[in-house]
């Protein structure tokens, strides 16, 4: 099973640097889909509802302070 963090880095590879809040979202969703396609998750992390939206916990210690996230 792949952690918060690999999906993270999967996305900006992909898609390049993005502001944080952007790469919560997308995590967010990648997690949903894989619960509506897969019927399991694709990460164990869990996510929280936040005031501005989906949060990883984890994901958000790893970039917290940054605004601006890339892949490396």
């Amino acid at each position: 099973m792949a952690s918060v963090f690999d999906v993270a880095v999967y996305i900006l590879k992909k898609q390049g640097s993005m502001t944080a809040m952007k790469l919560q979202k997308l995590v967010y969703y990648c997690q949903a889909w894989a619960l509506v396609w897969d019927e399991k998750p694709l990460f164990d992390e869990k996510i929280q509802a936040w005031a501005n939206g989906p949060v990883c916990p984890d994901l958000f210690a790893a970039h917290k302070g940054h605004y601006t996230v890339n892949a490396s």
